[in-house]
């Protein structure tokens, strides 16, 4: 063999060995070109915009993706990865999301309904205005997430984890939220009429606002729950705990309460289903602020006698001191006898 073989040889050698390089690199460098389901590993990559509907997904990886505007509709992507992903008006109807990791992603204003979430994680994720309805979320974690104005109408969260989390102004019409737990979360103005709240934990709520009209309220706690002005006309509620809630100007008309607990509720101008204003009792604090102060007792008066004044040509009498005992001399035995 010859040097001029030898040469082109290691050419065509140094040759293959960057095509590696630049291979391996486009599959780890995010490229959407080099996405497929062959290759499902397109962390933080662009993606916005793409139709990746009906299509078989499953433990992709799209950890931080731009997925903006994208179609994942239609498509099996269990156990997929899209924590902090930006997923933003994304569509995500019938899809099948079991398993998936959402943690930190922006979801807001996402067509997510009907589609199955059990035991994903939406941990600290943020899905305002997102449109859940009739979508199965047994199982996930909702721990802090943000569902300000969600669409959750039919969806059936039994078994959640919703500890901290954000609903104001959501809708739950008609959804199951059974034995799930949902302690300090925040439902301030939400719609729950008809909501299944079986067996779950709403202590230390905020639930100012709500409406639970005409709905059947069985075995839920809301134990120091803050529930000022919601609404409660012609619900059934039956084994209930409001035990230190705060229940003023909440509306209970036509309500039937059955076996449920209202010891230290503040029911202070509360519309009681016989149609009575709740009692308003003033705490010990405000009694004392409120209270006249006691005044203190004037001092008593002494009497001074006013003082004599002397009458002209009347000098008053001077102090004569009793005789001295030396000048007193002892009587003699004949004038005792007398």
């Amino acid at each position: 063999m010859n040097a001029k073989s030898i040469t082109l040889m290691r050419w065509a050698l140094t040759f293959c060995v960057s095509v590696s390089g630049v291979v391996a690199y486009a599959q780890d460098s995010g490229r959407r070109d080099n996405f497929s389901p062959t290759n499902k590993h397109c962390r933080y990559c662009s993606l916005r915009y793409e139709d990746l509907s009906t299509r078989d997904l499953s433990e992709v990886d799209l950890t931080g993706a731009f997925m903006h505007g994208a179609n994942l509709s239609w498509s099996n992507l269990k156990n997929g990865h899209f924590s902090s992903a930006n997923l933003i008006s994304v569509r995500m109807e019938w899809a099948d999301f079991d398993g998936a990791n959402f943690a930190n992603a922006y979801l807001e204003d996402a067509a997510m309904f009907r589609s199955t979430f059990r035991k994903a994680d939406f941990r600290m994720a943020n899905l305002s205005r997102a449109n859940l309805s009739r979508s199965e979320l047994a199982g996930a974690n909702l721990v802090t997430a943000i569902l300000r104005g969600a669409d959750l109408s039919g969806a059936r969260i039994n078994n959640a984890e919703m500890r901290q989390a954000d609903l104001t102004g959501a809708t739950l019409e008609g959804a199951r939220v059974r034995e799930s737990d949902l302690q300090s979360a925040t439902l301030d103005r939400a719609n729950l009429q008809g909501c299944d709240l079986t067996n779950s934990d709403l202590s230390g709520a905020s639930v100012i606002g709500a409406s639970f009209a005409s709905t059947y309220i069985h075995f839920a706690n809301f134990r120091k729950a803050n529930l000022t002005g919601s609404d409660f006309r012609f619900a059934l509620i039956d084994a209930v705990n409001f035990d230190g809630a705060n229940l003023s100007k909440a509306d209970f008309t036509g309500a039937v309460l059955r076996n449920s607990v209202f010891k230290g509720a503040n029911l202070c101008q509360a519309k009681l289903p016989d149609g009575s204003l709740g009692y308003c009792e003033i705490p010990s604090a405000q009694t004392a602020q409120t209270a006249q102060p006691v005044q203190p007792a004037p001092a008593p008066e002494i009497y001074t006698p006013p003082a004599q004044i002397p009458q002209a040509g009347n000098p008053p009498a001077l102090y004569e001191p009793p005789a001295a005992i030396d000048n007193i001399k002892p009587e003699s035995p004949a004038q005792k006898t007398l």
